[in-house]
């Protein structure tokens, strides 16, 4: 029996049963006196593993199929504390999970301004990281560099695969056709829009109903031939969706319908004090129904107020200054009162992003939808002011806060910190918690230190005020490090 064999039988019975055989000789390898059985066992154990691994003859590659090298980098590494920053923020991170990304993403958008990439050693930890981080997966490039992207590539899971044809939707699933009528929409709005009526006849009502409302996302008037006649469709899911879009086309045949019905119905009234006097819809004749008009039900009283919605929403809101003879503000004053016309008229405008109506109406409500409507410029003072006014809650402005540019500007800043201090506005600082720090300028930082030095029993607000100290820090040492 060989000296290999008779060691994997003392090791498999026991040194008690099997006592350990003696190196061969042809090792040249003497043991270390005094050692036990079982000593002398793991020794020669070692030994084995090295002489076996040592013998072993490399196998043929098959090379069909692997990746060629990567090409070498010619952006120069990152080095000194700029590297010694994203090592701690992969290995050992100072901050918690979000503070994390967001100074990671920092990192490779410092990196890329000063023309610098990521050390090597660190790459794999940063693409597992930004495989479950998006926010740090969009500013990868070009920081990763050349065999950054290689990396990239041959570890990347699925890249072999092919995402089906836009041509072939209808062919799949319902849902993946769904799925890639959307994006096809998204990027070529005329192609899905030409595929839909293609493949229409075929289609049952649920996936044409589906597949229309995909429209809502990049609406344009050259839909309208389709919607148009999508009225006429015998499902009625379909031709609910389609009255819902035209009503964000206030130039199309429906929306001058509607304006003719809403018209008539629209008076100005008074001497001293003039006001809008409406009258509700008179029944539906069948181009209103068409419309989308509701009938009368079959029993009770029909909804006139509900059928006047419709009107307001599928009709070009320039109706009501028309009529008024005044300006979309000077319209709206005339208006006090009808709380439900206003309303409707606030979705109208904000369905249409029609900023000529928006801007006044902004005056008037305090609405997500109208302030979402703004252009980026204008939205942060238009926030600031309504912050200011006191006549909003400050936990619905929250979902536009989190989606402004950041940094702030230190008047916002100001004013959130300010809400966030006074009494119960731990729960406020909760809600920000997680871009709150990214948000606030460097300035705003010192002011953090100071009321986190401040004796406060609000663990939650505490921890907010930590969280803006520790980024901005951290952040500060980032633009040391790659100046």
């Amino acid at each position: 029996m060989t000296w290999l064999a008779d060691l994997r039988t003392s090791a498999l019975v026991g040194t008690g049963r099997h006592a350990a055989p003696a190196p061969a000789a042809e090792l040249g390898f003497r043991p270390p006196a005094g050692l036990s059985p079982e000593e002398s066992l793991l020794d020669q154990a070692a030994l084995a593993d090295v002489v076996t691994r040592a013998s072993r003859r490399p196998g043929n590659v098959d090379t069909v199929g692997l990746p060629d090298p990567a090409a070498p980098d010619d952006a120069p590494q990152a080095a000194g504390d700029a590297a010694r920053l994203l090592d701690l923020l992969l290995n050992q991170p100072p901050v918690g999970l979000e503070l994390r990304a967001q100074l990671v993403s920092d990192w490779l958008q410092f990196a890329a301004a000063s023309r610098r990439r990521v050390p090597h050693r660190l790459l794999p930890a940063l693409l597992a990281l930004a495989d479950t981080k998006p926010g740090v997966a969009e500013y990868l490039h070009p920081a990763i560099g050349t065999r950054g992207q290689w990396l990239q590539d041959v570890t990347s899971k699925g890249s072999h695969l092919h995402p089906a044809t836009p041509t072939g939707w209808t062919e799949l699933r319902s849902a993946d056709g769904l799925e890639e009528l959307e994006r096809l929409r998204r990027s070529h709005p005329a192609a899905a829009r030409e595929q839909l009526r293609t493949h229409w006849d075929a289609l049952g009502a649920r996936e044409r109903a589906a597949c229309l409302a995909t429209f809502a996302a990049n609406i344009e008037p050259a839909d309208e031939d389709l919607l148009e006649s999508s009225l006429d469709d015998k499902a009625k899911s379909v031709r609910e969706v389609a009255a819902d879009l035209l009503d964000r086309l206030p130039a199309s045949a429906r929306a001058r319908r509607m304006a003719t019905r809403l018209t008539p119905l629209l008076r100005v009234k008074g001497l001293l004090r003039k006001q809008f006097e409406i009258d509700l819809p008179p029944d539906p004749d069948p181009s209103a129904l068409r419309d989308g008009i509701a009938p009368n039900p079959h029993t009770g009283e029909p909804d006139r107020l509900g059928r006047l919605d419709t009107i307001i929403r599928g009709a070009p809101l320039d109706v009501w200054t028309t009529v008024a003879g005044r300006s979309p503000a000077a319209t709206l004053a005339l208006l006090e009162g009808e709380t439900r016309v206003l309303d409707t008229i606030i979705a109208t405008a904000a369905l249409r992003a029609d900023l000529d109506w928006v801007r006044p109406l902004l005056d008037v409500r305090t609405d997500l939808r109208l302030l979402n409507c703004l252009p980026a410029e204008e939205r942060e003072p238009a926030i600031l002011r309504h912050l200011r006014s006191g006549k909003v809650q400050p936990m619905l402005l929250v979902p536009l806060l989190q989606d402004l540019p950041r940094p702030w500007t230190s008047p916002l800043a100001d004013a959130v910190l300010g809400l966030i201090t006074a009494k119960n506005g731990g729960q406020l600082a909760t809600t920000m918690a997680s871009f709150l720090p990214m948000a606030l300028p460097l300035e705003a930082a010192e002011k953090c230190r100071r009321l986190l030095e401040d004796s406060d029993d609000d663990a939650a607000r505490r921890r907010v005020f930590r969280d803006v100290v520790q980024y901005q820090s951290f952040r500060q040492s980032l633009t040391e490090a790659f100046q």
